[in-house]
């Protein structure tokens, strides 16, 4: 995924756009002094889908996850260097990640539990994506 990335985030006092707006912002004015350039950085607007229940967030979860696999960038999602995907799955801890909803909706064993249903059919060739 060299032209975008995705974020799975919980908002409660600012828009989605807000804060888009304002990572874009502190980003390109870096970008433009590093790299003396002037103007624009991001050329399409973002996309952002409202979460409506716990079966759309882990679903939307396992679709980030596997981004990097359907790119043909890694072989395992685990392998893609700028995934939370380790902290799902393994014992590596994030502060930046917040994985406890996602993986308490798979009960005991949610670790284990989480990777399968990412994983399941992904050595069939078979990935289930979002269209």
């Amino acid at each position: 995924m060299s032209n975008h990335l995705h974020l799975l985030i919980e908002t409660q006092e600012h828009s989605p756009s807000q804060i888009i707006h304002y990572t874009h912002s502190l980003y390109a004015r870096y970008f433009n002094n590093k790299y003396k350039c002037i103007g624009h950085l991001f050329q399409d607007r973002f996309d952002d889908k409202i979460i409506r229940d716990i079966k759309q967030l882990v679903d939307t979860s396992r679709y980030i996850h596997l981004n990097p696999v359907k790119a043909g960038l890694v072989k395992m999602p685990e392998k893609y260097p700028w995934s939370s995907y380790k902290s799902f799955v393994t014992s590596t801890h994030d502060p930046l990640i917040e994985n406890k909803v996602i993986l308490e909706s798979f009960g005991r064993g949610s670790k284990s539990s989480y990777r399968h249903y990412v994983e399941l059919n992904m050595n069939k060739g078979t990935l289930y994506f979002k269209s």
